[in-house]
């Protein structure tokens, strides 16, 4: 009877802790949920101008869940490229995620079976809001990181269908509707850049983009920029990692 009573509140304190994941997850990615939903919506809009409706944006959101991916699909659908020019720009649009995957691969390898799904649902927004990891006190960091993936990639299919629907219904001027990702992401990076620790990893990039595309040109510099963030990153690391403890040694003295 005590040990059934024993598994019973486990239990229900397990729920708990999931109910409150949940929650925590959904709370901080609501930037995302209208950013995604729109961005979606954009996609799905574009996607339908080219002769593709709404079951074809489901399938593409499913299965991509790469925004620049995805808006580049639409010209390369529409140019009819090639299966290898299709391959080649698939690589050199999503190497930057490689750079994320090398910052978050100790915390994924406790993450069991997850950390594959976890992997695929990997984008920009979804790593910064991971790596911010703002989650309450008592929820496992891999449960919060999990849910975070999973609520950004269903805004993500939600936004891409409704577009698509939108997009089969009304008929308007789709100029300048890809700028919303762009928009997306500099309104986070922008929030990253209010922590101290956040600021000197945003100056390495905007540095190593801006001198990548001077000496390679605006065609040519994803790769050389993320090599180059890469290298610039691996070397500063400890000096990285040092002042990071920093900040939070201070931050908790505020508090």
């Amino acid at each position: 009877m005590i040990l059934f009573g024993n598994f019973i509140e486990m239990k229900h304190a397990s729920s708990g802790m999931t109910a409150q994941a949940w929650r925590a997850a959904f709370v901080v990615s609501l930037p995302v949920l209208m950013g995604y939903t729109t961005m979606g919506a954009a996609f799905g809009i574009l996607l339908n101008r080219i002769g593709y409706g709404p079951w074809w944006a489901l399938f593409m959101c499913v299965t991509i869940l790469s925004g620049s991916l995805q808006f580049a699909a639409v010209g390369m659908i529409a140019g009819s490229m090639s299966l290898a020019e299709t391959a080649v720009m698939s690589l050199l649009i999503n190497i930057r995620y490689s750079v994320y995957g090398i910052a978050l691969i100790e915390a994924f390898r406790k993450c069991g079976l997850k950390r594959f799904y976890m992997i695929f649902a990997l984008t920009d927004e979804t790593y910064a809001l991971q790596v911010q990891d703002e989650r309450p006190e008592g929820v496992d960091r891999g449960t919060f990181m999990f849910l975070i993936g999973l609520l950004d990639h269903l805004y993500w299919i939600a936004g891409g269908v409704a577009g698509a629907f939108a997009g089969s219904m009304l008929t308007f001027n789709t100029r300048g509707i890809d700028f919303a990702m762009t928009a997306l992401f500099l309104v986070i990076l922008t929030e990253q850049c209010m922590e101290k620790r956040n600021r000197i990893p945003a100056v390495i990039g905007a540095g190593a983009t801006l001198g990548a595309m001077l000496a390679f040109g605006a065609a040519n510099m994803l790769m050389p920029a993320m090599l180059l963030i890469i290298g610039i990153l691996l070397v500063l690391r400890r000096r990285l990692d040092a002042a990071e403890t920093g900040a939070a040694r201070e931050t908790e003295a505020a508090l």
